[in-house]
């Protein structure tokens, strides 16, 4: 970790934005999946993927359940 990304970690906990380093690296990873996750979805519509929307949130559930 760079003294910026410490320092900015160190502030983000201080202000209870975080509880521990380790909430913060979760809550990046799981921004991180989630953007895999938009990329996917807007690339399938951009190919003229048709799903129903329940359809498109078993999907999430899922892809989300295998990603943790």
């Amino acid at each position: 970790m760079t003294p910026d990304q410490e320092a900015w970690l160190k502030a983000e906990i201080a202000k209870g934005h975080f509880a521990t380093p380790e909430d913060a690296i979760s809550f990046a990873i799981n921004e991180m999946k989630r953007a895999a996750l938009r990329e996917t979805l807007d690339a399938s519509i951009a190919r003229g993927g048709a799903n129903s929307a329940d359809g498109v949130r078993r999907a999430v559930a899922d892809r989300l359940k295998t990603s943790t």
